[in-house]
């Protein structure tokens, strides 16, 4: 099919590294440091870390605060924030060396985000129209404009203003998020890395949050590998599966073999608490998310839909399956989830970072119009 995008070589420029690189890490470190905790959420994580950081392996495989224990989430989040508390403790305070984390891993989520933007950017059927006498931009080019607005537009949406700068375990979720993407782009033409990195991905967000986003985020696969015909199933299980299943189950033997009684019981509360968390009525919270989400995806929920409606005859290909896939499945937790305010703020985040992906090259094609006189 004949591509959508009218685009000149001209108006594909990138923008440097280095100001890419400046730009995500402002954003994160702004913010970050020097305050005290902004809400509930981002108190109780710090205290998580703060208990890791100075207890001992009961506290690291059965995450704890003053003894109570908060099973909606797993472990890896305070695991890295502790880590991070213990290594720096001698020149920086706890509370600022915990969110050192939460920067790396948001700078870490904007790498991803960025490459799997370009890798979809590269891509045949992604490319804008050929003209008959030349002048259309390389490939090359194109994904690294595409990847640039891509990136920008996340950073621009207001629901990761204040999530991306909390100790939270939902950070650890987004980032995890957009590893698995990255994974399944990589997969279209390095099948082997792509599984492996998507492996890794889902091991991440089952370590970072509960059962239920991993049902999720596999289910989300499954509708990849049926929409997308580039998609090969059989890496992903044979080579990724495997990874996610060690990195999960190295959490969990631990804890059954030195704490069985207290382990069961927690890991138990942890699969419970999953799927009762995503049992709410849908009436209430599904009117709280037409209320607050539009403003927590702005400006990314514009973009996508009018990203939807132009590639209307390429829905099938991977730079549009791709966030349509994943997007699917999350908006029912969100619709499912309990409550409200988590619901928003942290499925949001993810939300944003998947749509970018087809929405972003609608964008650059239209800021481009002018300069080339021709129309998307």
């Amino acid at each position: 099919m004949r591509s959508v995008v009218r685009l000149t070589a001209s108006a594909t420029s990138a923008l440097p590294r280095w100001l890419l690189l400046a730009i995500c890490i402002t954003y994160a470190s702004f913010g970050l440091f020097g305050r005290d905790p902004w809400k509930n959420e981002d108190a109780a994580g710090f205290g998580v870390m703060w208990t890791m950081a100075n207890g001992d392996a009961r506290d690291w495989l059965l995450p704890n605060l003053v003894g109570k224990a908060p099973t909606q989430d797993g472990p890896l989040m305070y695991w890295l924030g502790a880590s991070a508390i213990r290594l720096l403790s001698p020149w920086v305070d706890a509370s600022n060396a915990s969110r050192v984390v939460t920067g790396l891993l948001f700078c870490l989520a904007c790498a991803f985000v960025w490459y799997s933007a370009y890798l979809l950017g590269r891509r045949d059927e992604a490319q804008p129209f050929k003209y008959a006498f030349g002048g259309e931009p390389e490939p090359r080019d194109y994904g690294r404009t595409l990847a640039d607005g891509a990136l920008l537009i996340l950073l621009a949406c207001f629901g990761l203003a204040e999530r991306g700068h909390e100790t939270t375990p939902q950070l650890a979720q987004f980032a995890g998020t957009a590893m698995l993407i990255y994974g399944l782009v990589r997969s279209l033409d390095k099948p082997i890395h792509g599984a492996l990195v998507w492996g890794l991905a889902i091991g991440v967000v089952g370590l970072s949050s509960s059962p239920v986003l991993v049902f999720a985020l596999l289910l989300c696969t499954l509708a990849m590998t049926i929409i997308v015909k580039q998609v090969r199933a059989l890496p992903l299980l044979i080579y990724g599966l495997p990874v996610a299943v060690v990195l999960i189950a190295a959490w969990v033997l631990p804890t059954l073999h030195f704490y069985p009684d207290d382990g069961d019981w927690w890991l138990h509360q942890w699969w419970r608490n999953s799927f009762s968390f995503f049992s709410g009525a849908p009436g209430s919270v599904l009117g709280y998310a037409l209320k607050n989400l539009p403003l927590f995806t702005w400006p990314a929920w514009p973009l996508a839909i009018w990203a939807f409606v132009s590639w209307g005859g390429m829905r099938r290909s991977p730079h549009v399956a791709v966030p349509l896939s994943i997007i699917g499945p999350l908006l029912v937790l969100v619709i499912l989830r309990r409550t409200k305010p988590i619901a928003c703020s942290c499925c949001c985040c993810r939300r944003c970072r998947c749509w970018r992906l087809s929405r972003c090259r609608r964008s650059s094609a239209a800021r481009s119009t002018p300069s080339t006189g021709s129309r998307c």
